[in-house]
């Protein structure tokens, strides 16, 4: 079996034992399993679906059936260094999508309104303090922008991308809206899934992904901490809801002004990440070939000091072309395109099938 397709095979085998698994915790769930433990049922149910099920599904079971090291499997998934530049601008990325989210999440939930849908209560809590806080940020932002990026942007976009680049990233980024099993939630992940792939391909590095991942759920979480606190970004938030629902016309003209700036933002940003993650390439690749070019320099001399040439002009290759090839060699290859086996295709239908009916499920009896 080429290597293609048992990564992929892998993959799907790993990701329908993930979805398996994740389906019988959210069923049992909502059987009250976790009812005893009081307020801690959220969290406990929180940590076994993303340290045990997603981290240990996509890194310890994927090494498994691949016979590997998982150090190998990380770096397979994409877990490259970045520089401290890209590093702060996909933090700036991630408070951009995180208030383009809240767009794109009205949107859709408009539409279902419409629809009919009954929205499940979500409504502010009367009290939240720091600590709270805290373990959102740890619970809801850290452990999923760590291990739903694993499982989607690493294992799931890194085996697919033999169907394709583009095929890669919208199949990833559905699997991610579809995991969430919430039709609220559906299209924006989807969306932002979307992205999140666009990015690690373009980078060559899930960093970035995780990142913005995190900054868009933790500030989340800190804006329901600012609303119920008063604190300035609440009070922020509030305010500009306000206008926008006591004058139709002023709310579009704000809104889509908000929007146009939005966008912009993300495209700098953008454009700034994928910019200085290559020249940070280009400085890796240099520094290496410099090193390479004066051992093979000092090899020569050594050899030529033997021979009794000792002082001969050394020739050796030009650093420019070498730092070239090393970019090429850094860079994701194309690789060939292949048709999925009938056994990944079968896992890779069920998955999605499963899924989706549950998904589906959330709209018409608002169940799971």
């Amino acid at each position: 079996m080429k290597e293609n397709s048992k990564n992929f095979n892998f993959a799907m085998l790993t990701y329908f034992i993930i979805v398996a698994l994740f389906v019988g915790l959210r069923i049992i769930s909502a059987f009250g399993l976790f009812d005893g433990m009081g307020t801690a049922a959220n969290w406990v149910f929180t940590l076994i679906v993303q340290v045990v099920v997603l981290f240990g599904g996509s890194v310890l079971l994927f090494s498994a059936f691949k016979k590997q090291k998982i150090k190998t499997t990380f770096e397979y998934y994409g877990c490259k260094k970045i520089s401290g530049k890209v590093v702060w601008l996909a933090v700036l990325l991630g408070a951009v999508v995180f208030f383009l989210n809240i767009f794109v999440s009205s949107t859709f939930n408009s539409i279902i309104d419409f629809l009919g849908y009954e929205h499940t209560t979500s409504s502010i809590p009367s009290s939240y303090n720091f600590i709270s806080l805290v373990a959102n940020l740890m619970f809801s932002a850290l452990l999923p922008g760590i291990c739903e990026e694993l499982v989607h942007r690493g294992m799931l976009l890194k085996s697919m991308k033999p169907l394709g680049m583009w095929k890669s990233i919208l199949l990833s980024g559905l699997f991610f809206g579809l995991l969430h099993l919430n039709i609220e939630q559906f299209f924006y992940a989807t969306i932002i899934g979307i992205f999140l792939g666009f990015l690690t391909t373009m980078t060559n590095s899930i960093y970035p992904a995780m990142i913005v991942h995190f900054m868009n759920n933790a500030l989340s979480s800190y804006l329901t901490f600012s609303r119920v606190n008063n604190l300035p970004f609440g009070s922020a938030y509030e305010w500009f809801f306000g206008v926008v629902s006591s004058n139709v016309l002023l709310g579009i003209l704000l809104c889509l002004l908000v929007l146009i700036v939005l966008v912009y933002l993300l495209y700098i940003l953008c454009r700034k990440i994928f910019r200085t993650q290559l020249k940070s390439e280009f400085d890796r690749a240099a520094e290496q070939v410099q090193r390479e070019l004066t051992k093979q320099a000092y090899l020569i001399d050594l050899e030529n000091s033997k021979n009794g040439q000792a002082g001969q002009e050394i020739e050796l290759a030009d650093p420019r072309l070498e730092i070239i090839k090393k970019l090429f060699e850094l860079k994701p290859t194309q690789t060939e395109k292949f048709t999925p086996s009938k056994y990944g295709r079968l896992l890779l239908w069920v998955s999605f099938a499963l899924l989706s009916v549950l998904t589906v499920c959330t709209f018409v009896w608002g169940v799971l």
